[in-house]
């Protein structure tokens, strides 16, 4: 009886392995090898690619960069919205940078644009079909349309939970234990740690700690 549990429980630790490996090559090698450049990405450990995830953009190691830390979770089959989607991480120029802190889960659809400097913090879930972008991708003037607009930075700190369908935008900075509603768009300073915030743009709707 010990022999046939511990054969199971090998066979099943195997399956798991193959499993993980089976997302990795389909979800994160395969779809980068057109794009792959060496030290563009630099992780912890192996992220559990669940989506297909693609980095795009100019980042170079040592300049700009896509930056993952350990246990994190890119896409969730059951969260909506999987089937034929897609997470993007872009550093668009070689200086821009994106920081993924440690155990980020994020589910389906996550499009990251940074043309400077976004950092998510530890411990952040974020919701399926959010935006982040730290830039105009365009002046504002008539005359200035064909050129990036302002650049700034998106800052996002430790235990967020970030809604589905949010938009945050440049210069925006988000407090610990904040809560986004579904459907916001973010910009500005929500510095107050444990709040509530929603709405177009967002503002503070409750304290939750």
């Amino acid at each position: 009886m010990f022999i046939l549990r511990t054969i199971k429980f090998v066979l099943k630790r195997i399956l798991l392995y193959c499993s993980q490996w089976n997302k990795r090559i389909f979800n994160y090698l395969l779809p980068n090898i057109r794009h792959f450049r060496r030290g563009r990405i630099i992780m912890s450990d192996y992220p559990s690619f669940n989506q297909k995830t693609l980095i795009t953009g100019l980042g170079k190691v040592k300049i700009g960069k896509v930056e993952i830390g350990e246990k994190c979770m890119f896409g969730y089959k059951p969260g909506g919205y999987f089937y034929n989607g897609v997470i993007e991480l872009q550093s668009r120029n070689k200086m821009a940078k994106i920081k993924i802190g440690n155990h980020v889960l994020i589910n389906n659809n996550l499009f990251i644009c940074s043309a400077n400097y976004v950092e998510i913090g530890n411990n952040v879930l974020i919701g399926e079909g959010v935006s982040i972008v730290d830039h105009e991708a365009h002046g504002i003037q008539p005359d200035e349309r064909n050129k990036i607009g302002e650049i700034g930075t998106v800052i996002i700190d430790e235990n967020v939970w970030i809604g589905s369908k949010v938009t945050i935008l440049k210069n925006t900075k988000i407090g610990k234990n904040t809560i986004v509603a579904a459907g916001a768009v973010v910009v500005g300073n929500l510095k107050d740690d444990g709040y509530l915030y929603g709405g177009i743009p967002a503002k503070k709707i409750k304290k939750i700690i």
